[in-house]
């Protein structure tokens, strides 16, 4: 099938994204705040852009990365990033230079790496979850090819970070997800407000009655 260079989503608009944007830039923040505090180290993750992409126009890079299924809304997501920063990590807080270690098999992970990446992506979820974000873990794979959640033509929101070790770039971040999930997403606030539209009119109708 052709490529689309030009994939839109039905029935979410740009204007639909803001908030969920501005959730990833305090995401951004937050997330690094709390891995410079608490391991000492100049960290920081930088949310970049977005756009809108067919799945089969979106390039992962071949160096080794970790892709974790995630269920957001009971629908399909993914959040990946690079190895190299989650390796650079876990050397640093095991007491090292912050340098990245490397083994032949790139399907082969140390034991720190193993736990830093489930650590990382935690404090991803968890912070997503206090903004009201109905999502979970799933599985976790080095190569993407084994996961088959979207079609090549399915059309997905790409979100793009960076990350930074003392002022140097370290490597990646992303997260994807549907229409379908972002359907979800807009529907909350606007449940919420219809539930305390409900709740004043009841509290009105009860202040007249008395």
């Amino acid at each position: 099938m052709a490529k689309d260079k030009n994939a839109t989503f039905t029935d979410v608009s740009e204007d639909d994204l803001k908030s969920l944007m501005e959730i990833f830039k305090s995401l951004s923040l937050t997330i690094s705040s709390f891995i410079s505090s608490e391991f000492k180290l100049k960290f920081l993750l930088s949310y970049t852009e977005h756009e809108c992409k067919q799945f089969q126009d979106i390039s992962f890079k071949e160096d080794p990365a970790v892709y974790n299924e995630l269920k957001w809304f009971s629908k399909p997501a993914l959040l990946y990033a690079d190895r190299s920063f989650i390796s650079r990590l876990a050397n640093r807080i095991l007491g090292g230079d912050g340098v990245a270690e490397t083994t032949e098999n790139p399907d082969s992970w140390f034991f720190s790496e193993e736990c830093v990446a489930t650590e990382f992506v935690d404090l991803i979820l968890d912070y997503l979850k206090t903004h009201n974000q109905l999502i979970k873990f799933e599985k976790s794979v080095k190569d993407v090819e084994y996961l088959h959640i979207y079609y090549p033509e399915d059309v997905l929101l790409s979100v793009n970070f960076k990350i930074e070790f003392d002022g140097e770039e370290g490597g990646s971040m992303g997260i994807l997800m549907g229409e379908s999930v972002l359907k979800e997403y807009i529907k909350v606030p606007e449940e919420s407000s219809i539930s305390e539209e409900g709740s004043d009119s009841s509290n009105a109708d009860t202040t007249t009655k008395e």
